[in-house]
């Protein structure tokens, strides 16, 4: 007899129906689930977009069942190497309280990195829609590994798949790192925003290392403070304008809670850099007359799961 297959953690035609009808209690129980709308997506383009997540995964696994492996440009991952649904459900209520989501359908696998810090990544791909995770196959095992955390590792890397389809680059690492246990990460984790900043602070290191062998091997008399002037600005500049986005964060979340309550942090995991950056800007009075012209299918979402007096909660 043969074995039946088990059901997709990813929306049936059921759901995905209603959501392209624009049925606002499916679009929530999906929103709950991780799947949030962009920034101006309507319900038609919101269901073909997890349509087409459907029909990748589905490639993904005929070619875990078929060939044991799956590449994706310069990973490749194998079936015996798949996350199990057990350690999803370790950050479910992380993801829950911080947020009000909680991710279980998106493929995550274990790997041996290439680079010995590697801890995890999220592997999103628009407009051909795609979404997976990897990490460390250390993990597998292990609950930690050097300053790494298996569950924040995992709550990490599920925060940035529930934002795909909002395409943000200045607040997002802050948001990530809010799911850490370690205080001194959820206040600097952001500091980096983007790759190039990596390798900013990298390059902007590296200078001061060269320039202090030059000193030592060559030019002796050479003052030394120069080379420290590089390392210095590059800190300087990532520091300042860390602190004025957590600046702006932090005003915006105080602006959302005079309509939002307790539920701000969860109203600005949903918002666009724009938006946030917005409502820090408005005068408190001024922030209902706002929301209240936002129409979007993504305000309406959340208005019906966020506000005290009619969310879905």
């Amino acid at each position: 007899m043969e074995r039946a297959k088990p059901k997709s953690p990813l929306p049936d035609e059921r759901e995905l129906a209603a959501a392209e009808k624009g049925d606002l209690h499916a679009l929530a129980r999906l929103d709950q689930r991780g799947f949030l709308l962009g920034e101006t997506e309507d319900a038609p383009a919101f269901a073909k977009r997890l349509r087409e997540l459907r029909k990748n995964v589905q490639k993904m696994e005929e070619s875990l069942a078929r060939q044991g492996s799956f590449a994706l440009e310069d990973i490749t991952v194998s079936a015996q190497d798949r996350i199990p649904p057990g350690f999803y459900d370790e950050v479910a209520r992380k993801c829950t309280d911080l947020y009000g989501f909680a991710v279980d359908w998106v493929p995550g696998f274990f790997i041996n990195p290439k680079f010995f810090l590697f801890g995890g990544w999220a592997c999103c791909y628009n407009p051909d829609f795609f979404a997976m995770f990897v990490i460390r196959k250390s993990f597998r095992e292990r609950e930690k590994w050097l300053f790494y955390s298996r569950r924040e590792l995992l709550a990490h890397e599920l925060c940035h798949i529930a934002r795909i389809a909002l395409n943000s680059d200045v607040f997002e690492e802050t948001f990530a790192y809010q799911t850490s246990s370690s205080s001194f990460r959820r206040l600097l984790g952001g500091v980096f925003l983007r790759e190039g900043d990596t390798f900013l602070f990298l390059a902007a290191t590296l200078f001061l290392l060269f320039g202090q062998i030059l000193r030592t091997f060559a030019f002796p008399l050479f003052p030394a403070w120069p080379l420290w002037c590089v390392p210095a600005f590059a800190t300087a500049w990532l520091a300042f304008r860390y602190a004025r986005l957590r600046t702006l964060l932090k005003r915006a979340r105080l602006h959302a809670a005079t309509v939002f309550g307790q539920n701000a942090a969860k109203v600005l995991f949903r918002c666009s850099d724009n938006d946030i950056q917005t409502l820090a800007s408005l005068p408190p009075d001024g922030v209902p007359a706002w929301l209240e012209r936002q129409n979007s299918l993504r305000w309406q979402v959340i208005r019906e799961r966020f506000l005290p007096k009619g969310g879905s909660e």
